[in-house]
């Protein structure tokens, strides 16, 4: 049967001895540097898929007063406000007077770009760690940032009450010339059959 195991560097015998290119120990070896490598590339992938969530989670963190136990929904509405407009003052000082007659920077872009796709993320659902709990909050101060023990902060997803509250009136409007329309098309139902009623000869 075929050898499956995984050896590592301190399982190989006599690794640092010359070694044959075209030996089973230098096949080992190639295998055990290869694996090495893309466990290290997947490491370094997940970390940096995950530093904007570290990021946002400790912005939170940090932004929820210390001497509350947690927040209150309006509170938290105020603070994914702030949130998004933290690089409002980055993005006025690149659109000042200076630069208007230069082209937009990469900076500029990237920074309009995440303002743009975070005010969509709030019209769906804005996530952030739980703050209107007081046990998550204690998780989340008790954090130090690492992505492993990341997975105990729970998180929720907040939309945009403006948002909600358009759709609201959207929906309600939409109802309501619904109603009218029937109405109309009822009315007209009528006359029409007391117009037919009047005009059948009298036997």
């Amino acid at each position: 049967m075929p050898n499956n195991k995984r050896h590592t560097f301190k399982q190989i015998k006599n690794k640092n001895s010359i070694i044959h290119p075209s030996s089973r120990k230098a096949a080992q070896l190639q295998r055990i540097t290869l694996r090495k490598d893309r466990l290290e590339r997947d490491k370094a992938r997940r970390i940096s898929e995950a530093q904007p969530i570290v990021e946002r989670l400790l912005w939170f963190r940090y932004a929820l007063d210390d001497a509350l136990p947690c927040a209150t929904k309006a509170e938290v509405y105020d603070l994914i406000e702030m949130y998004i407009a933290r690089n409002d003052d980055d993005i006025s000082n690149l659109d000042s007077p200076k630069y208007v007659h230069k082209t937009k920077s990469s900076k500029q872009f990237l920074l309009d770009a995440l303002k743009l796709k975070e005010k969509r993320e709030y019209m769906e659902g804005f996530e952030i760690p739980n703050l209107m709990d007081p046990k998550n909050v204690k998780i989340l101060r008790q954090w130090d940032g690492d992505t492993n023990s990341m997975s105990r902060i729970k998180t929720i997803r907040i939309e945009d009450p403006n948002n909600i509250n358009n759709l609201k009136t959207t929906a309600q409007n939409l109802a309501k010339k619904q109603k009218s329309s029937i109405h109309i098309i009822s009315n007209s139902a009528m006359a029409i059959d007391q117009t037919n009623m009047s005009e059948q000869p009298i036997v």
